[in-house]
């Protein structure tokens, strides 16, 4: 099978959960003799069209229709949020020699995937990535903040060209990557082919890394136990808690944060308050790093405990590698995290807005060794018998095979 995997921006500069899964569900399905390209925008890239691996990635010139727009809001469209128009896509997918078409986003480019699909009579499917059915009104409020002040000028080519529609009501399957999205999506397309597929994870990259010269590498003293919080800086990921835990802690605690800057002004925010609690010497801020770095799965078994207290959390990816790095888990129980963790068993739940629990969970893992090594055994279990991206590709093969045969009787 031959696929085109479509996603709003794909640059290795700026690795985040969306692109991790598209990447390795290219680079499996090509393992497994399917084809696989990937389409996107020039957003936050560097350079052009370019392949990897064998996997040809094509990037196109985009817009934003709204004005003004300075060179300020347009980059924080790109990080997050942004709905741009892209006026190649459409006739690249449908130039090419595919058997379906895969979006993982929605929005506009949703609309080209559709309308490219239905020109050359090939069936398309939909990934819910972000959040579709479960989005805090908060942050969505956060998303559109760059187009204040601004004319919306796309809403009204958008119904001149009949951009008025709901690319999922014609989608031929819809993937929810998250389980809490499951039971919403199909309340609202009853019928529809709708599945739970969860990202995966190479389990072997995390779980066979070196950790013991990543404290060097980082300029962080022997003898600190690290916290780990890997995820963009961002409102939704809430790591502004995470600098009140590492004080309620105290020595020999030692926080790191690695993650590129979606939102700047976020950014602001935690430094100052870390350096209001006075501890700038017991935080370290590490960009984000390219997915083939060694540092990444370094930190990871480096670390003692494995944070992530976001507001809203679609899946989690970041819990996987946490649990092939034999790093145990404590999440805040929201979005997809609230299916993936088992109180307990394989992590711990803390409220987003306590720090308190979050420093009680530390501790108990910390004051009891046994209890560690339990959660840590049924973690690895759970990764390794459900989460490879062997078993995950497979499961989305089956699934473009039964949009395909439905497409072909209809």
């Amino acid at each position: 099978m031959i696929t085109a995997h479509i996603i709003r921006r794909f640059t290795f500069d700026e690795w985040g959960g969306t692109e991790c899964v598209v990447w390795n569900t290219a680079r499996t399905l090509q393992a497994k003799g399917n084809r696989a390209e990937i389409f996107a925008t020039q957003a936050l890239s560097s350079v052009g069209d370019e392949t990897r691996e064998s996997i040809a990635i094509r990037r196109f010139p985009y817009r934003y229709p709204y004005a003004p727009l300075t060179p300020e809001k347009i980059r924080a469209l790109d990080k997050k949020g942004g709905n741009p128009v892209v006026p190649g896509l459409r006739k690249a997918l449908t130039d090419g020699t595919f058997d379906l078409l895969h979006c993982h986003t929605m929005g506009r480019m949703a609309l080209e995937v559709r309308a490219a699909a239905r020109k050359a009579d090939i069936p398309y499917v939909m990934s819910l990535h972000g959040g579709c059915f479960d989005v805090p009104e908060e942050e969505i409020r956060q998303m559109v903040k760059p187009l204040r002040g601004t004319i919306p000028y796309g809403n009204i080519l958008d119904r001149l060209l009949g951009r008025r529609i709901d690319p999922m009501k014609d989608a031929g399957g819809i993937v929810c990557v998250g389980e809490n999205e499951l039971a919403p999506a199909r309340e609202h397309f009853p019928g529809k082919p709708i599945v739970h597929i969860p990202n995966g994870v190479d389990y072997a990259h995390f779980h066979d890394a070196d950790g013991s010269e990543f404290r060097a590498k980082a300029g962080i003293p022997q003898g600190r136990k690290l916290l780990l919080c890997v995820s963009r800086i961002d409102y939704q990921k809430n790591q502004l808690i995470l600098p009140d835990v590492l004080a309620r802690l105290g020595e020999p605690w030692h926080l790191v944060l690695v993650g590129a800057a979606t939102a700047e002004w976020y950014t602001d925010k935690l430094r100052e308050k870390i350096k209001s609690l006075g501890l700038a010497d017991r935080v370290t801020l590490i960009p984000g790093v390219p997915p083939d770095s060694p540092l990444l799965p370094a930190a990871y078994r480096a670390a003692s405990a494995f944070l992530i207290p976001s507001l809203h959390e679609p899946f989690g990816i970041v819990v996987l590698e946490a649990w092939s790095a034999g790093v145990p888990v404590i999440a805040s129980p929201v979005g997809g995290l609230h299916k993936l963790v088992r109180e307990g068993e394989t992590g711990f739940f803390a409220p987003p807005d306590a720090p308190e629990q979050w420093a009680d969970a530390v501790r108990r893992l910390e004051d009891d060794p046994d209890l560690r090594a339990r959660i840590v055994s049924a973690a690895d279990a759970e990764v390794r018998g459900h989460y490879s991206w062997d078993i995950i590709t497979d499961r989305l093969l089956e699934f473009y095979g039964e949009v395909s045969r439905i497409h072909r009787r209809r």
